[in-house]
């Protein structure tokens, strides 16, 4: 500044400041020409550039050094990085493992395997806030890890042991033999659940069987657990030698049966020591009797097994190895036992009848001194003084139709389990004549013309207790015979036609044919008489008529068999629950002249079944306007056979609609007997004009209020009421408020409750914006995007610059920190035509890859308006940071 005014200002500033520090000098000189001087000092800083880099893969056992200065591609002023000009630091890495030393990076040895990265600092010496970074990526790969197979000692499978010790004895890690500390090893699987690995050894579990087997066991660096390998020892497993020996055991009586040998295993060996029952299977292979069987270890003679001298063969086998058997035998002696069979009497028996006369003549009968079993022998007939008198099984019987006698059955037994062990034995047989019993007999006839067969008279008569059968007694008449009355051989009798009522006795003799002196005497009675009752034709079945009809009752008619019938009835009334109904009852009696009676009825019910009627006329159905509607019509209730009660009326409406409804009238009325009768007239109402649509429309930013009821047609009732469908709360009574309302259209409806004649008016109001006008929205650029396809901010976006309204014409440049152009467009907008991280510079590389990580400048020019409604030119620049 200068009190007299200031000429001129000048600075000998050069067009390129070099790196370093510039002294500029400022000149200035007023108008009277006074001169004044100051200095500024401006600093250059180079530009610094770190950049990534890969190392070599490294052993994570051993380690080393994976890059050896990270500075070789790093650029300071365009030039190769020297160390003498920057502080190089670390920063992290992934792995702790991972080191910067100076320039070197280092893997320490014992680092996992896996893909690290390191980040790295330089800083200028000379300017110690001009830095930048870089990343380092570092594979570290996993030793070499190796598991041979093994071999095992053979071990005898009945002891078990050691089959080999430290499986790791010829494995390697990164070539060399593995310690146990460096890796896991785990039991992977094995072929028999008793090979085992206990540790790195291998073991075989006591009573394993034998065989040839194999364990799979893994390692795996404790370091890096998925590097891993496997390997397989190969185990033989022995079997024990198993010794069965010969045995001899004591006799034994076949009858009884027993133990002939108790334990087989007494003197057998496994392993040379004696042999345990659990630790063989001890199996039957044959013997020369079925009878001879083993059961567990020992040796049994079954019972009933025949005398003779026989030999068992076992088996014994290793449960642990099945196949590792041996046999022996056993030597048995089997003896028969004592057989006596004893005389017997039987008991007398009725010849007629015949049956058993002595039940198993076994029961005093002995085997091997105790009494013998049907089972145990065969009993065979040998003879008898009579063919009636045989022997079935065990049992003595005497056939039907054996005379009577005294007679003897001669029998043997052989024992079943030695049939040439036998003894004989007689049986005494009496058999007697029965008793015979004939019993009177008494036949009525109740028909007096009925004739023909009136039973037999054998059917209450006895032999021994039994009825008598015709065939086994002789027949005859003693006393009482009569033409009309015939008795035959079989012992029927029966009369023939006119033989005439009274009373009969005859004397008839029956003898046993097997036994012709052994006879008895009974007498018969026949009585003849009328016992036959009048039969009547059949009568109406019950019916029912109504209460005012009179009860029409048919004529009832009888027959008899033997006389005249008198017919006489009687009427018994049985009032019923209500007024005018009641049941008839007329009973019949048919009596003929011995004084035989039958009844016989007929039932008529007169019932009040019909409900009360009306004497008024009126119309079922009517129909009408809203306005019209016929008052109720008053019936009058009449009933036919009662009287009717107060009738129940009810009204209500139906099938209601906008335009229509229904009044449904009922009358239900019941008479004494609880008979209903309903009358219904229904009235179809039509409610004319019952709504009516008009349409207006207003402004959302028009802060006047608008009075709806006069958009109604003119005439409308002003008692109506206002609803606000859409609840917009801009309506208050009939004044409607359309500013701030959303656009579109709204409802409101206009009720009118008119009684019976109700309608409605529907007005839609169409809300616009006719009469708003909007300026144009301020250009702002977003200085920062992110292209990474999570659809959030992919694009480079300025507001508002999609209205060419106001902004007709713009263009875009884009450029990276190196001044290269990365991106050029005319008329750029936000949705098709704009910057998404893809270069599309004039001058550039890798068109329309992806651009990096970074600052970048940008130019805008656009057209606008001003405020006098010129074109002008405007210009915006500055940073954009694009990030992924």
């Amino acid at each position: 500044t200068d009190n007299c005014g200031v000429k001129s200002v000048t600075n000998d500033a050069p067009n390129v400041f070099p790196i370093g520090n510039t002294t500029v000098t400022w000149t200035v000189i007023d108008n009277a020409g006074n001169t004044a001087t100051c200095t500024q000092i401006v600093t250059v800083v180079g530009e610094i550039i770190a950049t990534d880099d890969t190392g070599i893969q490294i052993n994570g056992l051993a380690g080393g050094i994976s890059v050896n200065n990270v500075l070789i591609n790093d650029l300071l002023n365009c030039k190769e990085a020297k160390t003498e000009d920057l502080i190089t630091t670390f920063i992290s890495s992934t792995n702790i493992g991972i080191t910067l030393s100076g320039t070197n990076v280092l893997v320490a040895s014992g680092t996992p395997a896996g893909n690290y990265t390191l980040l790295y600092q330089i800083c200028e010496i000379l300017n110690p806030t001009n830095c930048d970074t870089a990343m380092v990526s570092v594979t570290v790969t996993a030793p070499a890890i190796v598991a041979n197979d093994d071999t095992g000692t053979a071990i005898n499978g009945s002891n078990g042991g050691t089959a080999f010790t430290n499986v790791l004895v010829n494995d390697t890690l990164n070539g060399i033999p593995v310690l146990a500390s460096q890796v896991n090893t785990t039991f992977v699987s094995s072929s028999n659940a008793g090979i085992t690995l206990s540790g790195t050894n291998v073991l075989v579990a006591p009573a394993t069987p034998a065989g040839n087997y194999t364990l799979v066991y893994q390692i795996c660096e404790i370091l890096n657990p998925t590097n891993c390998d496997t390997a397989t020892v190969s185990v033989t497993v022995s079997t024990p030698a198993i010794v069965a020996n010969d045995d001899t055991g004591t006799a034994v009586n076949g009858s009884n049966g027993g133990t002939a040998f108790t334990n087989v295993l007494v003197n057998d060996t496994l392993n040379g020591i004696p042999v345990l029952a659990s630790q063989v299977n001890t199996t039957f292979v044959s013997s020369s009797n079925a009878g001879i069987t083993l059961s567990g270890t020992n040796v049994l003679v079954a019972s009933g097994t025949p005398a003779g001298n026989y030999s068992l063969v076992y088996q014994i086998c290793e449960i642990l190895n099945p196949t590792n058997c041996d046999t022996a035998m056993v030597s048995v002696t089997v003896s028969a036992p004592a057989i006596v069979a004893n005389d017997d009497t039987g008991t007398a028996l009725n010849g007629s009848n015949g049956g058993t006369a002595f039940t198993n003549v076994l029961v005093n009968d002995t085997l091997n001194g105790i009494p013998v079993l049907a089972s145990q022998v065969n009993t065979t007939f040998v003879s008898s003084s009579n063919a009636g008198i045989t022997l079935s099984g065990t049992n003595v019987l005497v056939a039907p139709g054996t005379p009577a006698g005294n007679y003897t059955l001669v029998y043997q037994i052989c024992e079943i389990l030695n049939p040439t062990n036998c003894d004989t034995a007689t049986v005494s047989v009496t058999v007697t004549a029965p008793a015979i019993v004939a019993n009177d007999d008494t036949f009525s006839i109740g028909n007096c013309t009925s004739s023909g067969l009136l039973g037999n008279v054998l059917v209450n008569d006895l032999i021994n207790g039994n009825l008598v059968v015709a065939s086994a007694v002789n027949i005859t008449l003693v006393s009482g015979q009569n033409p009309n009355i015939l008795l035959d051989n079989l012992g029927n009798i029966k009369t023939l036609n006119g033989t005439i009522p009274g009373t009969y006795v005859l004397m008839y003799q029956i003898c046993e044919k097997l036994n012709p002196k052994n006879c008895d005497t009974a007498l018969i009675t026949i009585i003849i008489k009328d016992s036959t009752a009048p039969v009547f034709a059949s009568l109406p079945v019950p019916s029912t008529i109504s209460c005012n009809a009179t009860p029409n009752f048919a004529q009832a008619t009888a027959t008899d068999t033997c006389s005249a019938v008198t017919l006489k009835f009687v009427d018994t009334i049985v009032q019923g629950s209500c007024i005018g109904s009641y049941t008839v009852t007329r009973t019949w009696t048919a009596t003929d002249l011995a004084g035989n009676s039958t009844t016989a009825s007929q039932i008529i019910s007169k019932q009040d079944t019909s409900g009360p009627t009306t004497t008024t006329e009126f119309a079922a159905t009517i129909n009408v306007n809203c306005d019209a509607i016929p008052l109720k019509p008053e019936l009058i209730f009449a009933d036919n056979c009662s009287t009717a009660s107060p009738a129940i009326y009810t009204e209500t409406i139906t099938n209601s609609s906008q335009n229509s409804y229904s009044i449904v009238r009922k009358w239900s009325v019941s008479d004494s007997c609880g008979n209903i009768s309903i009358f219904t007239q229904t009235v179809n109402v039509s409610v004319a004009n019952s709504g009516i649509s008009i349409a207006s429309s207003a402004c959302s930013g028009d802060s006047s209020t608008i009075n709806i009821f006069n958009l109604l047609p003119a005439g409308t009732p002003t008692n109506g009421t206002w609803v606000d469908v859409d609840n917009t709360g801009a309506l208050q009574g009939n004044i409607l408020s359309p500013f701030g309302l959303s656009l579109g259209n709204k409802v409101f409806e206009y009720q009118i409750n008119d009684g019976d004649c109700p309608r409605k008016i529907v007005l839609t109001v169409n809300i616009n914006d006719d009469c708003i006008v909007l300026g144009c929205g301020d250009i702002k650029v977003h200085n920062a995007f992110s292209p990474n396809g999570d659809g959030i901010n992919e694009v480079f976006v300025i507001d508002n610059i999609d209205d060419t309204a106001c902004y007709s014409e713009n263009t875009v440049e884009i450029y990276n920190r190196w001044g290269v152009l990365v991106f050029e467009t005319k008329n750029y907008n936000n949705q098709t035509n704009n910057f998404d991280g893809i270069s599309r510079g004039r001058t550039t590389v890798n068109q329309s890859s992806g651009l990096p990580t970074g600052t970048y400048f940008y130019i805008l020019n656009y057209s606008s308006i001003d405020g006098n409604g010129k074109v002008e030119i405007k210009k915006l620049e500055g940073y954009l940071y694009l990030t992924k």
